[in-house]
């Protein structure tokens, strides 16, 4: 038989030790950005605790504006157009009739362009 007495730092490679002290940094500095993200998440819950209310505030003033913007920018848009709007509906009635005949016209008219037409709404 062998003899079984024999040294076990022998048998151990060096690199094995090393890999689990990296191992052990590895987890350590894990943990720590764990703490330091759970911090931030804190930090940051506490910013908004303050100001939260005033960037609320101030994102429904400029989304307000910015709605508001559009909106007059399209009536705008809408006026530029009314001549030829007005010219298009004069097309379609014919001319010498009196104000009641050309409002029965323009009722027709009315409602050929609208039988093509699909509609949506909403009903608030």
């Amino acid at each position: 038989m062998e003899n079984l007495n024999f040294d076990n730092d022998s048998i151990v490679d060096p690199k094995d030790a090393e890999i689990d002290e990296l191992r052990k940094q590895l987890e350590l500095a894990n943990r720590r950005d764990e703490l330091k993200a759970e911090q931030l998440d804190q930090l940051g819950d506490a910013v908004m605790g303050l100001i939260g209310d005033k960037v609320e505030a101030l994102a429904d003033s400029v989304a307000s504006r910015e709605v508001e913007r559009a909106l007059d920018d399209y009536e705008i848009e809408i006026w530029d157009h009314q001549d030829a709007i007005g010219e298009m509906i004069d097309e379609r009635l014919p001319e010498g009739l009196d104000d009641e005949s050309r409002a029965d016209d323009l009722k027709a008219a009315i409602k050929e362009v609208l039988a093509g037409a699909t509609l949506t709404m909403d009903i608030e």
